[in-house]
């Protein structure tokens, strides 16, 4: 070949492809263009802009155009157009994509069957498909190999502004067709301004594929899925490294998106509405996805459904509404988190609200049931809410899966037969469910929470009981030890020292203004001390009282231990009592009054060492009394209780010992029995 001639076909052909505005490559000059470049050693060639109208495509609704389609793709080669001119292509048999080529019609419109088919259009053969899609995509070769970028030259596959009509019909073995299937391992798909509906399958159906590129790509009234991605059962392994941009999933049979192990998934401003099913489904192990304002509207389930699996991270849904869904029945919700594991499911942003069909039908009650709900979820799982507004028919949060954490600008209400009873929340709040606790933690850096502010555990059950509010301490494990401050809720009544969370018998101080005891100290440890007071020096007060309107206290105790008292309002405190030196206590200032009260008087212990006691008189020999109270100025007081022998009424002290003991005597005969009260002076 000459350097001219193959100058002329990279120019034209391998640098890019034919421009649009230089018109189409017939058929025989594309594929003689292709071959002749490649067998000068070209390594990824284009055909550039083929019309399936030079191929033999009719597009006249009647004839089968599969084999002229299908033989425009075939030779356009690496980075190829194959261009469907307005017109109703029939086939009979699947369309096969692969490599880079791209199968491009016009517009195809948001909703198709308002626009009379006018543009692009692939319909199945009248009872002749043959087939379980309309489009297949299929991986280009070496797809194992670093040579799937030399084989992906200029971009995989892409389908663009084409429509694609079902006719809900079931190909000739009776299976369900699907609108395009992606086949097993394909990377690099792009799909733009695509619609499908009508189809007796799944609208979109990829399973195990990676780089997809949809923008604006539709599916509506399918009887499978809209999009299925890996779908629920299990049989694809999911979607990888993927951006969805503006695609619509409407009235489809089942789920509007079926995603399953989404890893590096991104949605934008995507919409699921009426199908009959959730209206996005994202199941199995979430690796990673973040749903940027999507919406849903009337999915007969839930309307966002995330059944997560363990050993996945981050699913993170921003801006995103649900909107009337779970028309189906009760107990669905507009957004939903079950599955074994919830690790970093983040909402910021979203709402739930509430409705009827679209007529308002008063007999049609209002769904979803619940705003947000969780279930099944493992105590290490949380769903983080931020912002937004959620609405439900019987309540706006089902916590089943008690792992749901509430943040600052959650607006709540519940949709009841008179109207919408709002729960406002303008300040940071955990909610759940009754009887559950919610903590805020304080952890140290790196190492494991240290102390715990949260609603008890304990039931309500009206009045105001339950959900206490405590203060809980965590060991250096990171267990909780015990609660050492709780607020009863009911009455208000301050613990200090609450039950140990591991078990064992109570410790507290209650304090309660309202009831008495105003401060009661339950201490349960035997040989323990009750309160103890430490002050600055021996001058300072430890305790004092005072009644309301008293501008001098009552009662003081001071650290020395001395109590002085008063009467109370502007007048000095008059008594004081406390130690007057070692072994002795009295008060200086006061006299005391014994026995004021009938029946009461002053008593005074006998025995060894005592300082009263009772004695028998041995006539005028002395009767001995050991007791080391005696001093040498000791005041002996003697009086006879019972007279015996030959009474005289007469005794005395006849002897001392200062510190050991004294004698007392009477005349011969006296048997008496004498009392005696010993006093010493101050």
């Amino acid at each position: 070949m000459s350097t001219s001639r193959r100058n002329v076909l990279w120019s034209a052909l391998g640098a890019g492809g034919l421009a649009a505005g230089a018109g189409l490559v017939g058929a025989g000059s594309a594929q003689a263009a292709v071959a002749e470049a490649q067998a000068a050693g070209a390594a990824a060639v284009g055909a550039g802009w083929l019309n399936v109208r030079d191929y033999g495509a009719k597009g006249d609704d009647s004839a089968d155009d599969q084999p002229a389609i299908q033989a425009a793709i075939d030779a356009a080669g690496q980075g190829g157009t194959v261009y469907l001119p307005p017109g109703k292509y029939r086939i009979a048999s699947p369309i096969t994509l692969r490599y880079g080529v791209t199968l491009r019609g016009d517009w195809a419109p948001h909703f198709p069957d308002r626009t009379n088919m006018v543009d692009s259009y692939i319909r199945p053969g009248i009872g002749n498909f043959t087939g379980t899609a309309l489009i297949t995509v299929v991986p280009a070769p070496d797809t194992s190999t670093d040579n799937y970028h030399d084989t992906a030259y200029r971009g995989g596959p892409r389908l663009y502004g084409l429509a694609l009509n079902g006719r809900q019909q079931r190909d000739t073995q009776n299976r369900p067709v699907d609108g395009v299937s992606i086949a097993p391992g394909t990377r690099d798909v792009g799909m733009d301004k695509v619609t499908v509906w009508h189809c007796t399958g799944n609208g979109v159906n990829a399973q195990n594929a990676a780089a997809l590129q949809f923008s604006q790509v539709g599916c509506t009234d399918n009887d499978g899925h809209g999009f299925t991605f890996g779908d629920a059962s299990g049989t694809g392994g999911g979607l990888v490294d993927a951006d969805l941009y503006q695609c619509y999933s409407q009235g489809n049979g089942l789920t509007g998106f079926d995603i399953l192990n989404p890893n590096a998934v991104t949605m934008i401003d995507c919409r699921a509405e009426w199908n009959a099913g959730h209206g996005y489904q994202i199941t199995g192990i979430c690796y990673s996805m973040v749903l940027v304002g999507c919406n849903t509207d009337r999915s007969g389930q839930d309307g966002f459904h995330l059944s997560t699996a363990p050993g996945g991270r981050f699913l993170h849904l921003v801006g995103c509404l649900a909107k009337r869904d779970g028309r189906s029945g009760a107990g669905y919700a507009g957004f939903s988190v079950t599955g074994q594991a919830a690790m970093g499911v983040i909402l910021t942003g979203c709402s739930a609200s509430t409705g009827r069909d679209d007529a308002n039908n008063e007999n049609v009650p209002y769904s979803p049931s619940y705003g947000i709900t969780t279930s099944a979820l493992n105590s290490a799982s949380f769903v983080a809410v931020s912002g937004g507004e959620f609405l439900g028919a019987v309540q706006p949060f089902n916590d089943a899966g008690k792992v749901l954490v509430r943040h600052s600008g959650v607006a709540a209400g519940t949709h009841t037969a008179t109207g919408i009873v709002w729960d406002r929340s303008d300040v940071h709040t955990l909610s759940g469910a009754a009887g559950e606790r919610r903590e805020v933690e304080f952890w140290t850096r790196g190492g494991n929470r240290r102390w715990g502010l949260r609603a008890g555990a304990q039931p309500e059950t009206g009045g105001g009981a339950g959900s206490a509010f405590e203060l809980v301490r965590y060991g250096d494990g990171g267990a909780p030890v015990d609660v050492p401050i709780s607020v009863n809720r009911q009455n208000g009544r301050i613990t200090l020292g609450q039950a140990k969370e591991q078990g064992g018998s109570p410790t507290n101080v209650v304090v309660n203004a309202e009831s008495s005891p105003g401060v009661q100290l339950n201490q349960a440890t035997p040989g323990a001390q009750g309160y103890g007071v430490t002050v600055a020096d021996a001058a300072s007060r430890a305790f004092q009282v005072s009644v309301a309107g008293d501008a001098v206290n009552r009662l003081v105790i001071d650290a020395n231990g001395t109590q002085s008292f008063g009467p109370g309002g502007t007048a000095a405190r008059d008594v004081t009592w406390g130690r007057l030196g070692s072994g002795r206590v009295g008060s200086l200032d006061a006299d005391l009054v014994v026995g004021q009260a009938a029946g009461r008087g002053l008593r005074v212990r006998e025995g060894a060492d005592a300082t009263m006691g009772l004695l028998t008189l041995n006539g005028d020999t002395p009767v001995p009394v050991a007791t080391t109270a005696v001093r040498a100025d000791s005041r002996i007081l003697l009086t006879v209780q019972e007279p015996g022998g030959t009474p005289s009424g007469v005794a005395f002290v006849a002897a001392r010992k200062p510190g050991e003991s004294f004698s007392v005597a009477g005349r011969a005969g006296d048997t008496s029995k004498v009392a005696w009260l010993l006093v010493n002076p101050a």
